[in-house]
């Protein structure tokens, strides 16, 4: 995806004399002062184009006189331009977007969660994945990869007798506790805006909910007056585990957000790394990592329609729907070793050839998937019963996939044809040929139907990387391991004395990375999922970001549900399909 081009940042350098103009071939960055900076960004939003939000983060420079440096990363759907944005966070805070962008509430609580800035206006900041009461702020450089341990103070009686010393200053600021009961109703408290005298608990544990997620619903009878979602239940830092390990290392943790779509995670990561460290994918790896991506995505997408169905009572759905599922494990199985959290990709290409026969089966399998997603058709897109639970329900609107982030399947229901797989192709997607679904009234229904379609045409691409790799040699690399930050296969390490040398040296310190910047993403099945990487240089990133189009997307469900039901709650949730251990990460 292009970056801002440069006749505009000449005219905004012109409209304001502040701004510091950074760019490569990596990314354009734009830093102007705190004071400036809602001036900045709206001008950017109505005057430039850049109107659809994708992320906010923060970086924490413990040297810095401020500290803290805000990243604001937009995208300009006219002109198909990214740019980033950054500011220092003067005296700790910074101003509030929300009132240009909506989901801007969420990034900023996160923020402030994780590093302790304070957002001027934000109406309701207040900690995003912490329990009400934590102390400290887990993505500080000077807090440690293992948390602060709980430690149990000394008693009066032990002091007196003068079998313990008494705890120094320090010792008494280190200690803290993991969360108890009472932790939680505080949370539940400070996060409810009580608006009824019924309040609906549902989940942390709630078959509707398809995971770990918390809703508290203010009711009057059976509609919904609004509703607050709690996050962190699965909250495990893994943005402060990736600074502390090697890039290489971090792979099979992104197998672990979002874990019914593996192989997707692992190709958004490795090609962002890949781009940071300038390594070419040969032809097999690109075309094999396309195919099984699109696999993945049919995979994820009829879990999506089984359980959904399911919720509004479609029991025959499900039990075809994982029908074909098992088939795609089973290929997927057969080529990576592991059903689910495969672990299959490489920086500079795959982990495994293709087993025997493999095109054979996958062949097999898109030969007969069209007359499966007839019977999914037969059963549900004219049924009366699944028309009148999702139409009209649930309405986006083209304004809200900007202001709210909406990536994925969600955006494209409401009409906007926003694909990172066509706006900036990774993988062999530039060479194959699909279409982008896209909705008309943005409801439920529409995100039923554009899913449905995107599992017609990942049938495409699949049929196309069947064919191109039938053609390629056996012996057609499928990892560039000439590359000094690329690790050998493993057949090779055991056959060759380079090859076993070079692997033991990236194991043991790491790829040795530029310095740079960078923000790169895929198209998963929840919609796009961005790394984004600050280094300064060697084995470990400074800073990594993982931007969760789960997390945006589920943004807009309070929104949506206002005047609806809970009956209206089960389709909308299901019609956004969050996965949340891509939302707490």
């Amino acid at each position: 995806m292009p970056w801002m081009n440069v006749a505009t940042r000449e005219r905004l350098k012109f409209n304001f004399k502040e701004l510091k103009v950074e760019a490569d071939q990596k990314s354009v960055r734009l830093e102007i002062p705190k004071d400036r900076l809602l001036d900045f960004l709206r001008h950017l939003k109505e005057r430039e184009g850049y109107k659809h939000f994708i992320d906010f983060t923060c970086i924490d420079f413990p040297e810095h006189p401020h500290r803290f440096q805000g990243v604001y990363i937009l995208y300009n759907p006219d002109e198909n331009e990214r740019v980033i944005v950054k500011s220092w966070a003067e005296g700790g805070t910074l101003p509030s977007l929300e009132k240009l962008w909506a989901c801007a509430r969420w990034a900023e609580r996160e923020a402030y969660d994780m590093f302790g800035v304070v957002f001027e206006g934000h109406e309701n900041l207040r900690r995003m994945f912490m329990w009400e009461g934590y102390p400290h702020f887990p993505l500080r450089k000077d807090f440690p990869l293992g948390g602060i341990p709980e430690v149990e103070l000394p008693s009066l009686t032990e002091l007196l007798e003068g079998r313990t010393e008494p705890p120094s200053h320090d010792y008494e600021v280190m200690h803290t506790k993991v969360a108890t009961l009472e932790d939680l109703e505080r949370t539940e408290k400070s996060r409810l805006r009580k608006k009824a005298q019924l309040v609906l608990n549902w989940g942390p544990l709630h078959p509707g909910t398809h995971g770990t997620i918390w809703f508290l619903f203010d009711l009057d009878g059976e509609k919904v007056l609004q509703s607050d979602v709690i996050l962190g239940q699965l909250h495990r830092g893994m943005e402060k585990i990736a600074e502390n390990i090697y890039y290489f290392q971090f792979l099979p943790y992104t197998d672990r957000m979002d874990y019914i779509s593996a192989i997707c995670n692992e190709l958004s990561y490795v090609t962002a790394v890949e781009k940071l460290l300038g390594v070419e994918v040969p032809e097999k790896a690109r075309y094999i990592r396309t195919m099984f991506a699109e696999l993945q995505r049919i995979n994820s997408h009829l879990l999506w329609l089984g359980t959904g169905a399911l919720d509004l009572g479609a029991l025959t759905v499900f039990l075809y729907a994982f029908r074909e599922r098992e088939k795609i494990m089973d290929i997927i199985e057969g080529n990576a070793g592991f059903r689910l959290t495969t672990a299959f990709l490489r920086i500079g290409g795959v982990h495994y050839d293709l087993a025997e026969g493999t095109l054979d089966v996958v062949k097999a399998f898109i030969k007969d998937f069209p007359n499966r997603l007839k019977e999914y058709h037969q059963l549900l897109t004219r049924n009366r019963i699944w028309l009148r639970r999702t139409k009209d329900i649930g309405v986006i609107t083209k304004e809200d996939v900007f202001n709210y982030g909406l990536t994925g399947p969600v955006a494209r229901g409401s009409g906007i044809a926003y694909d990172i797989r066509k706006l900036e192709p990774y993988a062999a997607y530039d060479e194959v040929d699909f279409d982008i679904p896209v909705g008309e009234v943005g409801d439920v229904y529409d995100r039923y139907l554009v899913r449905m379609e995107e599992m017609v045409q990942s049938l495409r691409i699949i049929e196309q990387c069947v064919a191109k790799l039938e053609k390629m040699p056996k012996s057609a690399p499928y990892i560039n391991k000439d590359h000094p930050a690329v690790m050998p296969p493993k057949e090779d390490v055991f056959m060759a004395l380079e090859d076993m040398v070079k692997s033991f040296r990236i194991v043991v310190h790491g790829e040795n990375a530029p310095p740079g910047e960078l923000y790169s993403s895929g198209e998963n099945p929840r919609g796009e999922l961005g790394f984004y990487i600050y280094s300064k240089g060697g084995s470990r990133p400074y800073r990594l970001r993982i931007r969760s189009g789960a997390l945006y997307n589920l943004s807009i469900f309070p929104k949506l549900i206002e005047g609806g039901t809970i009956a209206d709650a089960i389709a909308l949730l299901g019609s956004i399909d969050p996965v949340v251990g891509e939302t707490d990460r």
